[in-house]
Parts: structure tokens; C-alpha cells; sequence
């Protein structure tokens, strides 16, 4: 499984370390690895560390009518319970759609939760209980001419392709409608991709291609503050759906409208009081309003329901440390790991609990299993061992 809970995340590393630890250690710790590795280089890892995320939740999808293919093109799910948005055109006179990931794993829709025509969006629910999620939503609001951004979809049905280039004009009208103009190639069956800025959050869903009079392809998308109205509509959150509820607690999150997004993690609730992802969603906005016994029992109560989920049983961890019990959360790490050996994050705090305990031995027996799963988070900790 390699989704992130929903309605939080995307902290960046460094930060999750201040969050971790607020010790003159960690504080001396990161100072030194910054001092070695440079900001640039942080930089650097993290656009990466975004565009793996993005890329595995970004999905080609097949709009069907009565089992017969009419159209191919993208879609990204913006939370971890199988809601996708995509163009409205690419699923027009569909019956069924089906949504493959690169990693081969593949849904069946569920419901159209919402088609609006006028702005070329669609959201679909697909019958799943666990998929990757993008980075979080951006502001297209905030787009500037000549800020890089790169998209991501399936032209051709080459799954997986990124391209890079520039917002020529965040705000091109054309034929009434406001569309997002930018340089990154795309080709047809990019519809429905993910548009994203730099700091990996989606700007807009590529929805068209035109020949320019120099014959050069002009490449547009639909912002993705439509996509927020849409999903803002009330309307849209019909009895019975929690998932449109936790979709958006998730966008009340990226707008830092905590108290916002509680009351849609419990709407959820209400719905539905099994729905791991949303005692997720709610332990994330008590941490951030500091109320940390509240975050340790949400985080609690998605294991109990959910405990396969590695992720929860990760946040889980974070929660112990956030008030001092730091043998559960190794105790959560430890099971994170068991459940995925290769969930570097849980590698990596889990060296750092043993680092604040002064157990150097414990920390170093992880970084070789860290070096194979990255190489840059491994040199970082090690640096960090060699500076105690």
C-alpha cells in the first residue's frame, strides 16, 4: 500500500524531524546536515520525493459504454478511498470507466459522484479501499507566467509520462472559459493528467492541445480551483458518501481551515464510523491545533478498524512521540515495518527515536535496508550519527 492518510501529510522531511524531536539534539542535528548537504540539494530531494508520489497516483483511465471502449485518457486520485477527477470529456456517454495504475493494480467504478460539463471536470468514486494520492491540491490562483510546473498522464497510453516547461499564461480565456496555458508537452490521451508545480501539488487537469499558427502544440488545463468549486458544492456530498466528505476535509487541510476539515472528518464518521481514513484525517488536525491526547486516540482508533494499514500504524507512531511515549512508538514503528519492510519513513524515524535514546548500535543495524530504499535519507542520518 503505498498511499499517505488523507487530509494531512506532505510535510516536508526536515520538518518532520522538528515535529519529531524538539530537542537541542535534533535542532544541532539538522543544522549540521544542512550545513553538509546544502539547500539546494534539499530542494532537490524533495521535488523528487513528490514526483514518485504523483506519478503512482496518477492513473490511465477507459471510459466504457456497455463494456465497448470509446475513450482513453488520465485522471489523478486526490485521496487515498479511490476518488479520482478527471475531464468531464473524457467520460462523456460512459457507462463504466476502469482506472489502471502504473504499479498494474486496476479499479472498477463504483459511482459518477459528480460531472460538471461547463468546467470539463469529473470526480469518480471507484470501488477501493486503499489507492495512492497526489501531493495535495494546489492554488491555480497563484500561478505566475513563466513558473515551471510539469504534467503527468498517458499519452498514447505510455502510462506514467512526465514533461516539464512553463505557464505561458495562468489565465487564458477561450471561448468564455478561463484555461491554464503552459509549455510542458502533452499529446492526445493526456486528458484527465495532473498538471503540478514545483512543490508537487496539482494546479490543473490537462484537458486540451491546439496547433499554434507555427504549427507548435499549445497545451491547456483546467485550473484547479474549478475543481475545488465542484467539490464544494454541497450538492455533491449525497447521504452515504463518506468519501466526498474525507475529500473534503482534505481541501479544508490545504487551506490550513482545521476546525473545517474536522467537521467534515466527522460528518464522515457519522456516515460511516468505521472509516479508518477519516479518524486518520481528524488525528492529523489535532495534531496541528496541538491537542495531541486527541491525536493519539484517533490514530488509535483507525488501527483498531484498519490493522493492515501500515500507514496508520506510521502516524500511529508520531502520535506516541508527540507525547513522550516513545517505547509505543517504537513498538508502532517496528509493526509498520513488519507490514512494509521498505517504509523508509518508519526506517528513518524509527533510527531517530533510537538516536534520541543514545542507542547508536540499534540505529545503525536500519541503514543498510535505508541506503537501498534511499541512499540520500541514509547520508543524511548517518551525518547525523558522526555529529553525536
Amino acid at each position: 500500500m503505498e498511499n499517505t492518510p488523507t487530509g494531512k501529510r506532505m510535510i516536508s522531511q526536515l520538518g518532520h524531524l522538528f515535529r519529531r524531536f524538539s530537542k537541542e539534539f535534533i535542532l544541532a542535528a539538522i543544522l549540521a546536515v544542512i550545513a553538509a548537504v546544502g539547500y539546494e540539494w534539499a530542494k532537490d530531494w524533495w521535488k523528487q520525493e513528490m514526483l514518485q508520489r504523483n506519478l503512482k497516483a496518477v492513473a490511465e483511465v477507459e471510459a466504457l459504454d456497455n463494456h465497448k471502449l470509446i475513450a482513453r485518457g488520465g485522471g489523478f486520485f486526490i485521496n487515498s478511498t479511490g476518488l479520482l477527477a478527471t475531464n468531464a470529456h473524457l467520460i462523456k456517454g460512459a457507462t463504466d470507466a476502469i482506472a489502471r495504475l502504473p504499479s498494474g493494480a486496476f479499479y472498477q467504478l463504483r459511482a459518477f459522484r459528480s460531472v460538471d460539463d461547463a468546467a470539463d471536470i469529473a470526480i469518480l468514486q471507484f470501488d477501493c479501499s486503499e489507492t495512492p494520492s497526489i501531493g495535495g491540491i494546489g492554488n491555480s490562483d497563484e500561478l505566475q507566467t513563466g513558473q515551471r510546473v510539469y504534467a503527468i498522464g498517458n499519452p498514447r497510453g505510455l502510462l506514467s509520462t512526465v514533461s516539464e516547461g512553463n505557464v505561458s499564461n495562468p489565465r487564458r480565456a477561450i471561448n468564455g472559459k478561463i484555461f491554464i496555458q503552459f509549455t510542458s508537452p502533452i499529446s492526445p490521451g493526456s486528458s484527465g493528467g495532473g498538471l503540478f508545480n514545483e512543490s508537487g501539488r496539482a494546479v490543473g487537469i490537462t484537458a486540451a492541445v491546439q496547433k499554434g499558427e507555427d504549427n507548435q502544440n499549445l497545451n491547456f488545463a483546467v485550473p484547479i480551483n474549478d475543481l475545488r468549486a465542484v467539490l464544494s458544492d454541497q450538492g455533491n456530498i449525497p447521504p452515504g458518501s463518506p468519501a466526498l466528505c474525507v475529500a473534503q476535509g482534505s481541501l479544508a487541510d490545504n487551506r490550513r481551515q482545521w476546525d473545517q476539515a474536522i467537521a467534515y472528518y466527522s460528518q464522515a464518521i457519522q456516515l460511516n464510523p468505521s472509516y479508518a481514513d477519516a479518524y486518520i484525517g481528524l488525528a492529523g488536525d489535532y495534531y496541528e491545533k496541538g491537542q495531541y491526547e486527541l491525536e493519539v486516540k484517533n490514530y488509535e482508533k483507525a488501527v483498531q478498524l484498519d490493522p493492515g494499514n501500515e500507514d496508520a500504524h506510521y502516524y500511529l507512531g508520531t502520535a506516541y512521540e508527540d507525547t513522550g511515549q516513545l517505547d509505543k512508538a517504537v513498538g508502532q514503528y517496528l509493526t509498520t515495518l513488519k507490514l512494509d519492510p521498505n517504509y523508509k519513513d518508519a526506517l528513518r524515524d524509527l533510527a531517530l527515536v533510537y538516536l534520541a535514546r543514545g542507542n547508536k548500535s540499534e540505529a545503525m543495524k536500519l541503514m543498510p535496508q535505508l541506503a537501498k530504499l534511499n541512499p540520500r535519507i541514509s547520508q543524511q542520518l548517518q551525518l547525523i550519527i558522526q555529529k553525536q
